[in-house]
């Protein structure tokens, strides 16, 4: 019957309608997939967060692991623990030494904020006193506003939404502290473990194909591996690189808060190419309250310094260790940025890089077949 329905083309037919009536559905109900998706994502949050904190923190605790295999006799699961300890160790003593750093001059700059607070309202209030003066029927108006039901409703309003905006806060702060101590304890799971989550993958994969299929699978996994760590150690050497020179044309301006924006410069260049302007917005704000001439001059070097950096030092440091040109570096990130804002800046690079490796491959693979060579 099966073979009839095949060789009759019906059930080619009923497959081509069941995939029209799907769609169909799909595209009726996006706002509840997409928010299903948005459920899941969230459920699945710390274990995404944590599944990135392992891959980033495996990158130095290889080079670790190989330093005490070839400088000491510790077994394999000695080598491991201490591994992971010095890898998170140095994980957490970044955050804590950019914490440390950061946090007392917003602090700082917050009380100077409050302080000049009674400065503007002086500033403010004398030509406010002086209108109501002229115009008496404004005050009066003004009074009976707020001596109103509708007045009281206000001050009402604006306190309820102080009460639950403070609120929110508050839960947020307690639930990203969860979320991030669930992400540490399942990264540190991960990387123990490794070896025996790749095997386990290996053997699910030459389960679910032949062993050709399987070979090019775990090829492509691989690339993807070395790509996305090419691309986090040039994305950190090009951060690193952007702050050390923003820190010395800072000194050299004579810029404040000098080493706080060199750190927030060089936290925000991990964004690619366009990361760094939350850092230039921020330090102008600063630079401001000190010297608003300064906070001008301060965007102007900035800009040139990003100008440079994005089309000289980014595409051959970032581009050169995952192996594009720079005029495929900036095409790849001004598409992914257009196409999916930040994050797509982030990955469009990695993913530009592994398409380009897997097409060169196919293409170079087809010409040594019909031995024809390209000089």
């Amino acid at each position: 019957m099966k073979d009839k329905l095949v060789k009759d083309g019906i059930l080619k037919y009923l497959i081509i309608i069941l995939i029209g009536i799907f769609a169909f559905w799909i595209i009726n109900n996006l706002s509840t997939i997409f928010n299903l998706i948005k459920y899941i994502l969230a459920v699945l949050s710390p274990f995404i967060v944590g599944g990135s904190i392992a891959f980033i923190l495996n990158i130095p605790m290889k080079r670790i692991e190989r330093y005490f295999q070839s400088h000491t006799k510790l077994s394999k699961n000695k080598i491991r623990i201490l591994s992971i300890i010095i890898s998170l160790f140095l994980f957490l003593l970044i955050i804590l030494l950019v914490a440390f750093l950061i946090i007392p001059e917003l602090v700082e700059n917050i009380k100077l904020l409050i302080n000049s607070i009674p400065i503007l309202v002086g500033k403010i209030e004398d030509p406010i006193m002086d209108l109501l003066k002229r115009y008496p029927d404004i005050q009066s108006k003004l009074l009976e506003i707020f001596n109103s039901a509708s007045g009281n409703n206000l001050i009402t309003s604006i306190l309820n939404y102080v009460a639950s905006t403070s609120l929110n806060f508050i839960t947020k702060i307690v639930s990203g502290f969860i979320t991030f101590f669930t992400a540490i304890v399942f990264a540190i799971y991960l990387l123990s473990q490794k070896e025996y989550i790749i095997r386990g993958c290996k053997k699910v994969i030459f389960a679910m194909f032949n062993e050709s299929k399987a070979n090019d699978i775990l090829k492509i996994g691989k690339l993807i591996n070395k790509t996305f760590e090419d691309f986090i150690s040039g994305q950190c050497l090009e951060a690193t690189i952007l702050g050390t020179i923003l820190f010395i044309i800072s000194l050299i301006f004579k810029f404040p808060y000098a080493l706080i924006i060199a750190i927030l410069t060089t936290l925000t260049a991990l964004i690619p190419i366009f990361g760094a302007i939350i850092a230039m917005v921020t330090g102008a704000i600063l630079i401001a309250i000190t010297s608003p001439i300064k906070a001008l001059i301060f965007i102007i070097v900035f800009l040139v310094v990003q100008q440079i950096e994005g089309n000289l030092i980014y595409p051959r440091v970032v581009g050169k260790k995952v192996g594009l040109a720079p005029m495929w570096t900036l095409l790849s990130i001004s598409v992914g940025g257009s196409l999916f804002g930040i994050i797509g800046m982030f990955i469009s690079l990695p993913i530009t890089s592994i398409i380009y490796t897997l097409i060169k491959d196919k293409i170079n693979i087809k010409l040594k077949r019909k031995e024809i060579k390209i000089n």
